[in-house]
């Protein structure tokens, strides 16, 4: 795939995730399943309800290890670097608010719960464009032989991800320079090398699976680390080309981002409460 593809696969996944947090994939089966149940294939209709359920859920697991590696590709071959960071801030602070009542909407769609803006972290886009300054900081400081300075930089940027409650926090800066830094690897060693990176980038929940060991917690566990490799497989895909992607496109998929948020909240504050 060339890298516009990989873009619309990433969106394509993300707003699949989105949909499903509106509109739950278990309400959507539940109808199949009755039907199932109904005819006596009772295995059957289980497996709709809950397997299949959980197997689609890894669609939205995908979108993000791609939105990270196409900050690593994004700053290779960007000509002005402070412009595509500001682009970055400029999208993320548009989307904020839509981000928020998204969040807010699902609460009360899906729990019928009225939830607290405060309680919503700052989107993604923040955290790309942190990962971003991050990368460019540790650039510089390595043309200057400056390694143990570039270190902190990263170090900072991991921290402030986590401190300001930033979609992926730490995780996803790891992921950034991952990708970055195996760019010059072979397909093998990357997918290899992917392995203790996506543990190490959701540390906290691995831990928190191996620590309840419920079936609750390892499947949510399998379902994040597992999901965000294949993600990360995904982009092993990248033939290298960009595609043809003109600056309609470019800010289309900028726009995109808090559009879908804004028209998925009205939606689901909209419909009543299915809780």
């Amino acid at each position: 795939m060339n890298r516009k593809q990989l873009k619309l696969f990433a969106v394509a996944c993300m707003l699949f995730d989105h949909v499903v947090r509106i509109f739950p994939l278990y309400r959507l089966f539940t109808p199949l399943s009755d039907a199932l149940w109904a005819a006596g294939w009772e295995a059957a209709s289980d497996w709709v309800l809950e397997d299949l359920s959980f197997c689609l859920m890894f669609i939205g697991r995908l979108a993000a290890p791609v939105f990270v590696y196409g900050i690593a590709v994004g700053f290779l071959h960007t000509h002005d670097v402070k412009r595509y960071l500001r682009r970055l801030l400029v999208t993320a602070v548009i989307a904020q608010v839509p981000y928020t009542l998204f969040d807010l909407a699902e609460m009360r769609r899906c729990y019928d719960l009225a939830g607290d803006w405060r309680d919503t972290g700052l989107n993604i886009l923040f955290t790309l464009a942190l990962g971003l300054a991050a990368l460019a900081l540790w650039e510089y400081c390595r043309r200057h032989n400056r390694l143990w300075l570039g270190l902190l930089a990263v170090a900072g940027a991991a921290g402030l991800a986590r401190l300001l409650h930033m979609e992926g926090k730490e995780g996803y800066i790891l992921l950034i320079f991952v990708f970055y830094l195996t760019r010059n690897l072979s397909r093998p060693q990357r997918a290899l090398l992917f392995i203790p990176a996506v543990l190490l980038s959701r540390w906290n929940l691995v831990r928190w699976a191996l620590s309840e060991l419920s079936a609750g917690a390892v499947r949510n566990c399998f379902l994040n680390v597992f999901g965000n490799y294949l993600g990360m497989l995904v982009t092993l895909a990248d033939n290298g080309k960009p595609g043809q992607a003109g600056r309609a496109f470019q800010y289309g998929m900028y726009a995109f981002y808090p559009l879908h948020f804004a028209v998925l909240a009205l939606t689901g504050f909209l419909l009543p409460p299915l809780a």
